[in-house]
């Protein structure tokens, strides 16, 4: 019962961080807005943008990750489970390691980015905002999707043979 409080725990947070990426989403949504109506009634645009666009759109789509990996949102092939059961989910539980290897691999080299820039004293272009944080931020969030790829995996590994792999469903 352990395994399923962890899952729980895992799709909570999930839930919470694909909150703050539609806050990000409907934030660019407003300043783009926002900028195209100045842009028509006043013919001037709102300096920066852009440069928000790009970052604030980083911290969004990272931040939907950790959900489609708990509830297991990704295209699947089952060509191995018309071999029978155990070769089902023996794949399915390979599949998972080779995400979480996958997710790893993605945030440390978002981590390794975001220290370049900083080193680098990277800005944005009008702005001139850092832009460092906003990428350390992007690789804290794959960071968690590692975290929940792991309980993935965890529930893969412990998941009897034969037994339908499912999403949680939590509310």
């Amino acid at each position: 019962m352990r395994l399923d409080r962890l899952e729980r725990a895992a799709f909570i947070g999930a839930k919470a961080l694909s909150v703050v990426g539609l806050g990000g989403l409907c934030l660019l949504a407003v300043m783009t807005l926002a900028d195209g109506l100045g842009r028509w009634l006043f013919n001037t645009s709102i300096e920066g943008v852009r440069d928000m666009g790009g970052l604030v759109i980083a911290v969004a789509v990272a931040s939907c990750l950790p959900m489609g990996l708990i509830e297991r949102g990704h295209i699947g092939v089952r060509l191995w489970a018309s071999l029978g059961p155990r070769w089902g989910r023996a794949m399915d539980t390979l599949a998972s390691v080779v995400v979480l290897g996958v997710m790893m691999a993605m945030a440390w080299q978002l981590q390794s980015y975001a220290d370049k820039l900083a080193r680098a004293r990277e800005t944005t272009w009008v702005l001139q905002i850092p832009a460092a944080p906003f990428w350390w931020v992007v690789a804290l969030i794959l960071w968690a999707a590692v975290a929940v790829q792991a309980v993935v995996v965890l529930t893969d590994f412990a998941r009897p043979a034969g037994a339908v792999r499912h999403a949680p469903h939590h509310s």
